[in-house]
């Protein structure tokens, strides 16, 4: 029974071994399509890229800025609520009470 666990165990980590590899092959062969396609990158380039990226950083914080303040009161809870009792008040001192 220990023999065949171990025989069990030697066929996982030969599997294990055999996919880390494909793996580390698909891995080279990304890296190497990426340097090719940014083998004729200038610096200018890189700096128009930057500058375009800070752009739509700047225009999807903003964004985000205005959907959080439609879903904010504009009046704080508190003050309505103080508001609602004034108003309570007033009517109850109008009809004599």
């Amino acid at each position: 029974m220990y023999c065949l666990c171990m025989e069990y165990v030697s066929y996982i980590a030969i599997g294990c071994s055999i996919a880390a590899f494909g793996l580390s092959l698909i891995a080279c062969a990304r890296v190497g399509k990426f340097v090719k396609a940014t083998a004729d990158t200038d610096w200018e380039t890189l700096a128009n890229l930057t500058g375009d990226i800070a752009a739509l950083k700047r225009t999807s914080q903003t964004l985000n800025n205005r959907l959080n303040g439609m879903n904010k009161a504009t009046i704080p809870q508190e003050q309505i609520i103080q508001q609602m009792l004034e108003h309570q008040n007033v009517e109850q001192i109008r009809r004599g009470g």
